[in-house]
Parts: C-alpha cells; sequence; structure tokens
C-alpha cells in the first residue's frame, strides 16, 4: 500500500506475526489501523485503537487494504488462507 493511496478516514489491517507465548509456535494477528492524517512522506494513525503515532512508508508498504482472511488450527495459531480457502468461503 501506498500513502498516496490513503485517505483520512481509512481502515486498513496490519498483520503481526508473533510467538505463542514461551514456545517456538508462531501466529499471525490482524490488527486495525484508522488513519488521521496524511502527509507526502508519513501517515499519522492509530493501530488497534492505541493513541495515534507516526508511521512512515515503509511501514505503510505492508499495510491491507482489505481484512485477511485467518485459517486457526487445532494447536490455537493462525495462518492466512489460501487462494483455495478463500474461494471455499465464499462459495459457502
Amino acid at each position: 500500500m501506498k500513502i498516496s493511496s490513503l485517505k483520512v478516514g481509512d481502515i486498513v489491517y496490519m498483520l503481526y506475526r508473533h510467538k505463542m507465548g514461551n514456545t517456538t509456535i508462531s501466529t499471525i494477528s490482524v490488527w486495525r489501523v484508522s488513519v488521521k492524517e496524511v502527509h507526502a512522506d508519513h501517515v499519522i494513525a492509530s493501530v488497534n485503537g492505541n493513541a495515534a503515532r507516526k508511521c512512515s512508508a515503509h511501514e505503510v508498504a505492508t499495510w491491507k487494504k482489505n481484512e485477511p482472511v485467518l485459517i486457526r488450527s487445532v494447536m490455537g495459531h493462525s495462518r492466512l488462507a489460501t487462494k483455495a480457502e478463500k474461494e471455499a468461503l465464499k462459495s459457502k
């Protein structure tokens, strides 16, 4: 995503990969990002309802316009859905 494509009030999504406690199992979390201000080289945005902060173009490049679909496993960790899984969910 580019800064030029963002507008004030947009809701975009940020993916965050992290470990599940004190284990080697990693999972993905999706956080909502609310855009407060748009400038030429940075964005002021609120991540997950927290206080707004300055985000650089490098960070904005990782944001997603549409909410990602996550698949939760039996062990409790999440992963991104494949194209086939997304199509199967749409056809239901």
